[in-house]
């Protein structure tokens, strides 16, 4: 996954990293297995610290994932989302986020 992702070789030193953005990186954080087991771990941190509160869910979720509250129109899709397909779903579609994945 780490190479996917422009992993620098460690036994090189470089000072400036290669930076790409690929199809292949994207598929890597939707359907990877490390990215599955994430998602779910998450999912089950959510009902563990907020409990079956659908909205404190996404609240504390992300609090977590992009250090803010969400906007009521993220809220929305995201109980659309949980309601429709579960809470690790969202918790998958949280970890790949343009504003999780890119640290500005």
């Amino acid at each position: 996954m780490l190479g996917t992702h422009d992993c620098p070789d460690s036994t090189i030193p470089e000072p400036k990293r290669v930076v790409t953005t690929t199809p292949l990186q994207a598929l890597t954080l939707l359907n990877s297995s490390f990215i599955l087991d994430q998602a779910q771990y998450f999912a089950e941190r959510l009902e563990r610290e907020a409990g079956k509160n659908r909205t404190v869910q996404i609240e504390r979720a992300f609090r977590l994932a992009f250090g803010r509250a969400p906007k009521p129109a993220e809220a929305a899709a995201a109980a659309a989302l949980i309601g429709e397909h579960g809470l690790a779903v969202f918790c998958r579609a949280l970890l790949n986020a343009n504003e999780f994945v890119y640290v500005m």
